[in-house]
């Protein structure tokens, strides 16, 4: 299970918020998603609490984000060269969603920086394909991960699964 929360400027277009019951259970934990405009194109930018990885998809169907995420979330971390069994299993507890509201800025944060840089260079590249686009962004810093970059820490948090389950 994993909870996706929304701005509150996504919620108004997707719906009241959920009751969230439980922690998320993916090793990247909850996802902060908020919309992206680049001209007269939406898209909705996620991103990973636990490695800022981002995933961006289209913003015309936002009513079933929840339900669209995981295929979005797979092709992502296949263009990380991520192990297909950490991929499978990552992917799989995003099956079941929860939509709540923000309630950490420092993602925010790290939201509005990534909405920026994807504005900027989606002016110059529109026909930029989606899974490229955030994976151009995942090697971008953070500091908030002490200056390291979210596809990193994406692979590191999916090989010590991988490793960890190894031994079982």
């Amino acid at each position: 299970m994993v909870t996706i929360r929304c701005t509150r400027k996504l919620l108004q277009r997707i719906g009241p918020p959920g009751q969230v019951s439980a922690p998320s259970s993916t090793l990247l934990g909850d996802w902060c998603a908020g919309p992206v405009a680049v001209g007269h194109q939406r898209f909705v930018l996620l991103i990973s609490e636990h490695s800022r990885l981002p995933v961006i998809m289209p913003g015309r169907d936002v009513k079933h984000l929840a339900r669209n995420f995981p295929d979005a979330l797979a092709r992502v971390l296949a263009g990380l060269g991520i192990e297909a069994s950490a991929v499978e299993r990552e992917v799989e507890a995003t099956r079941e969603a929860v939509i709540a509201a923000t309630n950490n800025r420092s993602l925010l944060g790290t939201l509005n920086d990534f909405s920026f840089l994807l504005s900027a260079h989606m002016e110059n590249a529109p026909e930029i394909d989606l899974v490229d686009l955030a994976l151009w962004v995942s090697r971008v810093p953070v500091s908030s991960l002490g200056m390291t970059s979210p596809d990193r820490v994406t692979r590191d948090l999916l090989a010590q699964r991988a490793e960890g389950s190894q031994g079982v």
